[in-house]
């Protein structure tokens, strides 16, 4: 059986927000490729794996992306690089960087406390009606 690991072995993470601007909206799957693309390109396979990228969060045009806290200038960076998705420009603006999710959502989205205890609130009785159907 496999323990987990402590929390002082674990990796640290960051967690960059970003704004997309583009003319269409992106869905989830699109975000995660484009993502997953300039990494490859600007940092190959080793840097993306060594960076561990990961969306968490995706309300276009507004996201947040989890990396490992020693490479987040290399995700920043690739992200800076995406010039084009699908003939058209694309910008993606990295507007900052947290340490937890929660803080980044309240600094940089606008998204206070309570609105996000009021949509868990939400998430947590629509789960508890659809069991019960």
């Amino acid at each position: 059986m496999l323990k987990t690991l402590p929390p002082t072995l674990r990796d640290k993470k960051r967690y960059l927000v970003f704004e997309i601007i583009y003319e269409d909206e992106l869905s989830e799957s699109e975000i995660i490729n484009i993502i997953r693309n300039a990494t490859i390109n600007y940092y190959g396979v080793w840097g993306t794996s060594k960076s561990n990228p990961w969306l968490v969060y995706y309300d276009f045009p507004y996201g947040i992306l989890r990396c490992r806290h020693t490479e987040v200038d290399y995700v920043r960076s690739a992200l800076i690089f995406v010039k084009e998705y699908k003939n058209k420009p694309i910008n993606i603006v990295v507007l900052g960087v947290s340490g937890t999710v929660r803080k980044a959502k309240i600094k940089f989205l606008g998204i206070t406390p309570k609105r996000l205890y009021m949509k868990r609130l939400k998430e947590s009785k629509s789960k508890n009606n659809s069991k019960n159907n």
